[in-house]
């Protein structure tokens, strides 16, 4: 029997193994505190995925576009920069027609400046769809000291928008206006109206109607040769509380210099 007990407490008093996790405990785990190289670099790599995108979305695009400049009122000693460094380039202007064909290159807007004082004095955002414009500029009433001196209207003035022997209406007089166009009746919308086909002579009469009276705004004529086209431009009257509308004929031939 005593030696049974001694037996039993013998075996009793055995340490007990530590159960076991796959390594023993005493053998540092290779891993363990490591950074996980992969997932760094992912995140680095998606980092500047998302700022190289910020950057292009930020950066202004440059677009192309070939412009004719017609102003409302004479005009002097205007300039724009065709292309960043560059110099900038006189742009010359006619009382009735449109100016000769400028190109330009870089962000919008597409800054006019005075010559003599640096100072941009209108702008034009052209849409990336048109690649030929007609810029119009209309003197602000009253006139600025500082700033912007002139509203700026972008036409597309390619020949997919307006084709030859036909006239396009611009609205900017103020007035609802209908009447006759050959012999073609019309009522005018504000801003640029679809072109229309004419005759190669061709008699225009608008009318408006002012405390219940109907008044001839507008009458003129448009004489066309061969492959041209013409753009009659419908201004405020120069007097106030008159009904006669400021006008200018422009004609043209696509590509080509405008006719006075």
């Amino acid at each position: 029997m005593a030696h049974a007990l001694r037996s039993l407490i013998a075996r009793a008093s055995l340490p007990t193994a530590p159960a076991w996790h796959g390594r023993p405990a005493h053998v540092p785990n290779p891993r363990a505190g490591r950074p996980c190289h992969f997932l760094i670099c992912l995140a680095f790599a998606f980092a500047f995925a998302l700022g190289a995108a910020a950057r292009a979305e930020s950066a202004p695009a440059e677009q192309r576009v070939r412009f004719t400049v017609v102003s409302a009122r004479a005009a002097a000693g205007l300039t724009y920069v065709p292309r960043t460094g560059q110099a900038a380039t006189p742009l010359v202007l006619y009382p009735t027609a449109r100016s000769p064909r400028y190109e330009y290159r870089g962000a919008m807007p597409l800054r006019i400046t005075d010559a003599a004082t640096k100072s941009v004095v209108a702008e034009a955002t052209v849409p990336s769809e048109i690649t030929e414009a007609l810029l119009l500029l209309v003197p602000i009433e009253p006139a600025p000291a500082t700033g912007l001196r002139f509203q700026t209207y972008v036409l597309d003035d390619s020949a997919v928008r307006q084709a030859s022997g036909t006239l396009s209406i611009l609205n900017l007089s103020g007035f609802a206006l209908s009447g006759m166009v050959g012999d073609r009746a019309t009522s005018l919308a504000t801003g640029l109206n679809v072109p229309v086909p004419i005759a190669r002579s061709t008699a225009i009469v608008l009318r408006t109607t002012v405390k219940n009276r109907s008044l001839q705004a507008y009458a003129g004529s448009v004489e066309l040769r061969r492959g041209e086209r013409a753009l009659l431009v419908l201004l405020p009257p120069f007097y106030r509380g008159s009904a006669e509308v400021q006008s200018r004929l422009l004609i043209d031939s696509h590509g080509s210099a405008t006719r006075p």
